[in-house]
């Protein structure tokens, strides 16, 4: 385990149970302002109608506001300018105090609050790990996969769809096109990025925005539109994946030869499949077809990419080859 490691998934993890919570209340900062105003209001009035020394006041006056009611001027030494200002003030900060409970209590209820506010604290300590951008259910599968390469990531977002099925303190529900989500998911200080937009228009825009905050990350780009492909790159993806048009041609690969087992970096230009056989005779690799070639052989459960044009595949091995998925079946003849 790195440094980077260390720091995301120990001192990270530790840290973010002491820090995180402050972050929610950060939700009702404007309340605690205002609050702070109307208590100084209220003191101001005490001390200069009711010749009070500040600290009786600021006590005075947190009781006004909270309605305990420990103190209480007498209302018929009070001047009519101190009621009305004091009906006026003790009107706006019951209601005021009341808005700011009610806020506080639902943050603190709401779970998700919680978990959201400990991905975004997260994401900004994290360092050399993986922001994954969108709101296609591809994004799923996607952290799935992280997570068995134990790879740390961080999730924004705005599908509530996905974020329900991860709820994890690695998503931040969010807009992925919005700044500031990208800044709280660590963009900055990350390593790559994935963008998995639903819309290619959006996923141009995160693109453009991921580019401008972290230019060296390594961005990968899934579209839907082929013709969007040179368009992303020039925005500054790395790797662009149409794919719709991958799995279309995967599909179609896969209905020719049972064997098709996967393809490399598929384009208009060159498709490479990969094709996986149960070798049921002796045949050596030379007698393959031109256009399939040989990649590795497994041998006792182990792999061995170690071997020459005249080496022999034996039964019972299993051969991996690339090429044209369409000599599949010759290749499967000749070792069946």
């Amino acid at each position: 385990m790195d440094r980077k490691e260390i720091w995301n998934r120990r001192i990270v993890s530790i840290l973010e149970l002491f820090a995180s919570p402050y972050s929610v209340l950060r939700r009702i900062y404007p309340q605690l302002g205002m609050l702070g105003i109307v208590v100084y209001f209220l003191s101001l009035v005490f001390v200069y109608y009711q010749h009070l020394d500040w600290i009786s006041a600021i006590y005075a006056a947190v009781n006004v506001v909270t309605t305990v009611g420990l103190y209480a001027p007498d209302i018929h030494t009070m001047p009519p300018q101190e009621k009305l200002f004091l009906t006026f003030i003790i009107i706006f900060s019951v209601g005021l105090f009341a808005s700011m409970a009610q806020t506080l209590i639902s943050t603190i209820v709401n779970r998700n609050t919680w978990i959201d506010a400990r991905a975004r604290w997260r994401g900004k300590h994290m360092k050399g790990h993986i922001v994954v951008l969108g709101n296609s259910k591809s994004i799923i599968s996607t952290a799935k996969k992280l997570d068995e390469l134990g790879k740390d990531y961080i999730i924004v977002t705005d599908n509530e769809e996905i974020y329900n099925s991860l709820r994890s303190d690695k998503v931040i529900f969010g807009d992925p096109k919005d700044e500031k989500n990208l800044i709280e998911a660590g963009i900055k200080d990350a390593e790559s990025a994935i963008i998995f937009m639903e819309n290619d228009s959006d996923t141009l825009l995160v693109t453009l925005k991921v580019q401008k905050l972290n230019p060296p990350l390594i961005t990968v780009v899934a579209v839907k539109d082929t013709s969007m492909v040179d368009v992303m790159k020039t925005a500054g993806a790395d790797m662009v994946l149409p794919y719709e048009d991958i799995v279309g041609r995967m599909i179609a690969s896969a209905s020719i030869a049972s064997q098709f087992a996967g393809m490399i970096f598929p384009t208009k230009s060159r498709e490479f499949a990969i094709g996986v056989f149960e070798v049921k005779k002796r045949v050596k690799l030379k007698d393959l077809p031109d256009a399939v070639i040989p990649i590795a052989i497994m041998r006792n459960g182990k792999l061995d990419p170690y071997f020459q044009r005249d080496s022999e595949v034996k039964e019972g091995e299993v051969l991996f080859v690339l090429g044209d998925p369409s000599k599949f079946k010759e290749v499967n003849r000749i070792v069946s």
